[in-house]
């Protein structure tokens, strides 16, 4: 049993993680009324995942083939955009009413594990309440920590490039193949914009490249394996990469800071509105972008670095993970193996949490996929095949790491700085902060 000094401690934690969250956004968090699933002799399972309003469709569905199943449970379910979803889960721990069941990321497994408020999946392994035979080895190593699994693994994706080919049809300009790099996307967007001649149309329409992903191609990393310092020691690497991101917003190639900023939502994307052919996403997503444009949404890996190593990676798209404090922990491993195993699930889901860890599931889903459903398939294939392992989860202080990064950056774009006395900047302030937080 937990005590009361446990759950202050609980609640402090989580509004730390929600600190190093992607940030608030402006949407209230979407909470389900309160289950009355007790009154009824029912177990109630406590389940929470972020997401948007197309993730939330599914799931809602998926809850009601399981409830079917297994009527002695009733699902108490809860939602919210990304960024909100962390401090939601803050606001639950202040309130004793923490999830079951918890939609898990990448990025702060770790912190979750170390802070003892998700629990090993071992002994449920073991008893048969959560089968995870079917699931590739490369997730189930994603979920294990310190020889313990932690996380099952919904779905795994990877960093793409999305691009609309109704747009190269129109313009002719030739569409681009893996194997591209930095200057072929360079020339594409030029002659995407002498095509399109007009004003609000921008050929990339995301804010930014990844400078992390660009760090691989040179054989480094954005933070050190021990996640106390940056992992790069060349100033060039960034400077050189602020140059090429100048370049392109200045020559109005790729959308400005202003731009993405005045976007509230993905349905105002500037590749949704046919204002742009390219847009960085994360290969999951394809399919809701599809839904929302109406137009059939391919996917590239980045740009490749002359020489350079590979820098694509295999990532988990999530977890699900299972509370330290449920006092329903075999009937949270029955939802999660639901979800994992289930055929009729997972054609409602359709590999929208990324492509399905489990082989059956998704040879069975792929059998039956067209269209820009099958799409992340085949990417994922490709990525599989031509990538290098993923870098350690991101350190707490990561969050700060991030804004001192966009505020540099911003002033860099803005010509306050050039890219050299920006990357020097960064270095100097990333340094602090990880002095800071050592002391």
């Amino acid at each position: 049993m937990k005590t009361a000094l446990d759950i202050r401690g609980v609640i402090l934690t989580l509004i730390i993680l929600a600190l190093i969250g992607t940030g608030c956004t402006s949407q209230t968090a979407a909470v389900q009324p309160q289950a009355e699933g007790a009154a009824k002799g029912q177990k109630v399972l406590k389940v929470a995942w972020w997401g948007n309003d197309g993730r939330k469709e599914r799931t809602m569905k998926v809850i009601e083939l399981f409830e079917k199943k297994y009527p002695n449970i009733k699902v108490e379910p809860t939602d919210a955009p990304n960024g909100d979803y962390w401090v939601l889960l803050a606001m639950k721990a202040a309130d004793q009413d923490f999830p079951d069941v918890i939609q898990m990321d990448y990025k702060y497994i770790n912190e979750y594990i170390k802070r003892k408020l998700i629990m090993p999946l071992d002994d449920l392994v073991a008893s048969g309440k959560l089968d995870v035979s079917d699931l590739d080895d490369s997730s189930r190593a994603a979920g294990t920590f310190d020889e313990k699994l932690y996380g099952i693994v919904t779905g795994v994706n990877a960093p793409s490039v999305m691009y609309n080919p109704e747009i190269f049809e129109q313009t002719g300009v030739p569409t681009l193949s893996a194997g591209y790099t930095y200057e072929d996307l360079i020339q594409t967007a030029r002659e995407l914009k002498e095509q399109i001649n007009q004003p609000d149309f921008i050929p990339i329409g995301s804010g930014a490249l990844d400078f992390a992903y660009y760090l691989r191609q040179h054989g480094a990393s954005y933070y050190a394996a021990d996640g106390k310092g940056l992992g790069y020691d060349k100033d060039e690497y960034l400077s050189d990469f602020f140059k090429m991101e100048k370049m392109l917003i200045d020559e109005g190639l790729m959308a400005s800071p202003d731009v993405i900023n005045a976007l509230s939502s993905d349905k105002d994307a500037l590749i949704i509105n046919k204002r742009a052919a390219f847009h960085t996403i994360t290969s999951n997503n394809v399919g809701s972008y599809s839904s929302l444009s109406g137009t059939a949404m391919r996917l590239l890996p980045f740009p490749a670095l002359k020489g350079g190593s590979e820098g694509n990676y295999v990532k988990p798209s999530m977890y699900f993970s299972v509370s330290s404090y449920t006092k329903q922990s075999e009937e949270a491993a029955l939802f999660i193996d639901f979800f994992i195993n289930d055929l009729e699930a997972n054609e409602i889901l359709l590999g929208e949490r990324g492509v399905p860890a489990t082989a059956k599931v998704r040879e069975h889903l792929l059998d039956q996929m067209k269209g820009s459903d099958r799409e992340q398939y085949v990417y994922m294939e490709h990525v599989e095949k031509n990538s290098s392992p993923i870098d350690p989860p991101v350190p707490l202080v990561s969050s700060s790491i991030n804004t001192l990064f966009s505020k540099i950056r911003n002033k860099m774009l803005l010509g306050q700085m050039t890219p050299e006395e920006a990357a020097k900047q960064f270095r100097d302030g990333a340094n602090e902060i990880f002095a800071d937080a050592a002391s």
